[in-house]
């Protein structure tokens, strides 16, 4: 008969849309695990369990350690006389996440990066303002632990 179909062909037709709708669902969640993987891969944690896995002995990382801003605005006029501004960012639990991976904490090193430099001429007197800003970042060196929990 045309256009009407057999209790068969109805129930292979529903069999084959719930199969492309779980193929579907695998697939996406194939691909949402994918990146939760690649993302993971690029924080310092999955940096340093990549660095394991491949058998390195030492795994270093560059952290901000703080910010400051400087300002050429005259210091007597600004409240409280503050011409540089100053945040500080903790990194205890990346460096404890990077510990959990078999990794010691070897030797620490600072250094202060620049970021920008401003220089204006003074208002009553003679002479130039100057204004740095920069990051201090914490570089990191970590020996490898043969057994994690050493």
């Amino acid at each position: 008969m045309f256009g009407k179909k057999s209790p068969e062909e109805i129930a292979e037709r529903e069999a084959r849309k719930r199969a492309e709708t779980e193929r579907k669902e695998r697939e996406r969640l194939h691909e949402e695990e994918r990146r939760k993987a690649v993302a993971f891969a690029k924080t310092p944690r999955g940096r340093a369990r990549s660095a394991w896995l491949q058998g390195d002995n030492l795994f270093e990382i560059a952290l901000q350690v703080s910010e400051a801003t400087g300002s050429t605005i005259d210091p007597f006029l600004l409240y409280k006389g503050q011409a540089v501004k100053i945040t500080t960012k903790t990194n205890a639990n990346v460096l404890d996440a990077i510990e959990a991976e078999g990794w010691k904490l070897e030797h620490v090193g600072y250094t202060y990066m620049i970021t920008k430099t401003e220089s204006t001429a003074k208002a009553i007197t003679s002479g130039q303002r100057e204004a740095v800003s920069g990051i201090l970042m914490g570089v990191y060196i970590f020996r490898r632990r043969e057994q994690v929990g050493d």
